[in-house]
């Protein structure tokens, strides 16, 4: 559902009329507390640290990778537990204090051989909520870089060495307001590239050195060397390396976002920047302009709906408009192409390459992809208010407060949990169904929603939209703060406090909406959010999970982030 839509969608519950059934409480009630500041973010329990000695150069290399060493110290072996807890928080995994079998192949496999200088804020931290992207400090003064090879590979002609290393420069050109190119051959270079042997049994791919005074890179004394003790036919490989090296180049340590370039290890996935290598590189050297493009101006336009998928390329994935006159779009190739032109659509909603809309008369269709042609699910029902699509089903929210979800040929009834009607609904990949009521109380129930598995998970009266991301889940409050469910405790955690409106999230990606119309986009740090928009009247966000994003203004326009 887009930003806007919660706030309109408020006032129009709060009219509704009561319900005439009636309702007993049949969930379980398992509130989740507020965290606070002293409160414990996991408990750790001993493990026998026999167990986890042959670990642990593994674990120091972690940590020097990550810069939770002092030069020249280790992790004491009565310490290895407690260090696997912390890398295990680092990883958004299980926090065991055991070395998983994920953790071994992960660890075992190749790697970049950066160490990132001793962070004490880091290295103290024990929390879940680390910055995804990491800086190193120092950025270079000037907007134009140079570059040249010291030494070359054998694996490749020197031709295509050169080629490769300049897309991976131009990758991060296409974010940042930099101009990287060769240097002239009377210059000396900013950045030397090189190969060297690091030994048959090195996991290293490469690494970077870097000499700065504190603030700003010293020209000349930068060098990217790659191990020449590994193939590099495989051109995918080479660039994906030369990107994450590069990265460091720029001021960029190692993310702890095991999706992005520039997380330390290699999992044998060639990956393309992700939006938290973006906003890293971004909060160093600002944007490259323009920021943002417009890609249609249309007065009618109602709202938008982008349709993605968690791990797979659907064809129907893709950016939605629907306008007053019910007239639905799709947006291909820099052009609207209609799909649907029918006055009797009232909303549009989709997930996971599934397309839907609702019509004034509650029925409820599913876009099949070939022209204007929708299947229908069900008959019509003036009881529906609302369609949900998430993960790959369809639900309804009903005027009498009950939800049901499409397992065809028929919906299927979702006992509600209380006299409240609901408010808002959102689900998660795993199809987990949150209910926020009018009453302000969450409630949750899993699939396949058996009856009477409603919990209700929080009573704060002054909640009004929740959104889920993935299995990641928030709330807003009627003050604009935004709370995150970390599942570690379980808690809620307050990530912002800056006035939010409205907010949306989407795989791993949570955006908000400021009450003066600005965007923002949330880094994985309590309270650090990057600035999307700084020019205000956005009243509506969408997003994919590969960190496109899509705002509507107060006009009808719709502009598209273009890095």
């Amino acid at each position: 559902m887009l930003l806007f839509d919660f706030l309109h969608l408020f006032g129009v519950f709060c009219t509704c009329f009561a319900s005439p059934h009636q309702y007993i409480v049949r969930g379980t009630t398992s509130l989740i507390p507020s965290a606070t500041p002293t409160q414990p973010l996991a408990t750790e329990t001993a493990t026998p640290e026999v167990d986890q000695r042959k670990h642990s150069k593994h674990v120091n290399d972690f940590y020097k990778l990550y810069g939770w060493l002092k030069p020249g110290a280790s992790v004491p072996d009565s310490d290895l537990p407690k260090a696997i807890r912390k890398i295990q928080r680092k990883l958004k995994g299980p926090v065991t204090g055991t070395f998983s079998d994920k953790m071994m192949t992960m660890m075992s496999g190749p790697r970049c051989g950066t160490e990132q200088p001793y962070n004490m804020t880091d290295a103290d931290d024990a929390s879940e909520m680390h910055r995804r992207y990491v800086l190193w400090g120092p950025k270079w003064v000037q907007t134009t870089l140079t570059w040249r090879f010291d030494s070359y590979t054998s694996d490749l002609p020197t031709s295509r060495q050169q080629s490769t290393i300049s897309a991976a420069f131009a990758q991060w050109m296409n974010y940042v307001p930099l101009n990287i190119v060769p240097a002239a051959s009377n210059a000396r270079p900013d950045i030397y590239i090189r190969f060297a042997s690091f030994g048959p049994d090195d996991t290293r791919y490469g690494y970077t050195t870097m000499v700065s005074n504190g603030v700003y890179m010293s020209s000349g004394n930068i060098n990217v060397t790659f191990n020449d003790d590994y193939q590099w036919t495989d051109d995918r490989l080479f660039i994906y390396t030369a990107v994450h090296e590069i990265g460091h180049v720029l001021g960029l340590s190692h993310s702890s976002v095991e999706a992005a370039v520039m997380f330390a290890y290699y999992d044998g996935n060639i990956r393309p920047v992700h939006p938290d290598d973006k906003m890293g590189i971004h909060s160093i050297y600002g944007w490259k302009t323009p920021k943002w493009t417009r890609i249609d101006a249309n007065t009618t336009t109602k709202n938008l709906v982008q349709v993605t998928s968690s791990d797979t390329v659907a064809a129907n994935n893709g950016l939605y408009q629907m306008r007053t006159t019910g007239q639905i779009l799709r947006y291909n190739n820099g052009a609207w192409i209609t799909v649907d032109a029918n006055k009797d659509t009232a909303q549009i909603a989709g997930s996971a390459g599934n397309l839907y809309q609702r019509h004034y008369d509650g029925s409820t269709y599913r876009w099949t992809g070939s022209a204007s042609n929708w299947l229908p699910l069900g008959a019509p029902d003036t009881n529906v208010i609302d369609i949900v699509a998430a993960s790959d089903q369809i639900y309804t929210r009903r005027k009498d407060g009950w939800i049901a979800c499409w397992s065809g040929p028929n919906w299927s009834s979702i006992e509600q949990p209380s006299a409240q009607i609901s408010r808002q609904i959102a689900v998660t990949d795993a199809k987990t169904l949150w209910n926020l009521l009018t009453n302000g109380y969450i409630v949750r129930s899993l699939w396949p929603y058996n009856t009477g598995d409603w919990t209700i998970v929080d009573n704060n009266s002054g909640n009004i939209a929740i959104a889920v991301g993935g299995e990641e889940f928030y709330k807003l409050q009627i003050d604009g703060t935004v709370v995150w469910l970390d599942m570690s405790g379980p808690y809620w955690s307050t990530i912002e406090t800056a006035g939010s409106a409205a907010i949306f999230a989407v795989g791993k990606l949570l955006y908000s909406i400021h009450g003066d119309g600005t965007v923002w986009r949330w880094t994985g740090a309590q309270g650090v959010w990057e600035e999307l928009d700084d020019g205000g009247s956005a009243v509506g966000v969408v997003g994919d999970r590969l960190g496109g994003v899509w705002r509507l203004m107060g006009n009808g326009e719709v502009w598209g982030l273009v890095s």
